[in-house]
């Protein structure tokens, strides 16, 4: 078995996915989107990543709040910002 380096992603490439998949949303759902949950569930970081051991407990978050987070643009968060565009993202996903 091979040992894992990790997951190597170009920001260009993913800057092209981004472009892509926001053009799909805006001709397939328009400019504007209501997403109609706003409760979700979430799993604790790092836990999340440790398929070796019992799955944690959920958290709960909230569309709003992630939202809300990231208009606000925190300085001092920008790195977690991705993690409240992640909740959001994984929301569009499921409109279809």
């Amino acid at each position: 078995m091979e040992s894992w380096g990790g997951l190597t992603i170009d920001t260009g490439e993913l800057r092209e996915v981004f472009e892509r998949l926001i053009s799909h949303l805006e001709q397939t759902k328009g400019r504007s989107l209501t997403l109609h949950e706003d409760y979700f569930y979430s799993m604790p970081f790092p836990e999340i990543y440790d398929v070796t051991s019992r799955p944690p407990a959920p958290t709960i978050g909230q569309l709003t709040e992630s939202w809300a987070n990231l208009q606000r643009g925190q300085g001092d968060t920008i790195s977690f910002e991705l993690v409240w565009l992640a909740d959001v993202l994984k929301a569009l996903g499921h409109l279809t």
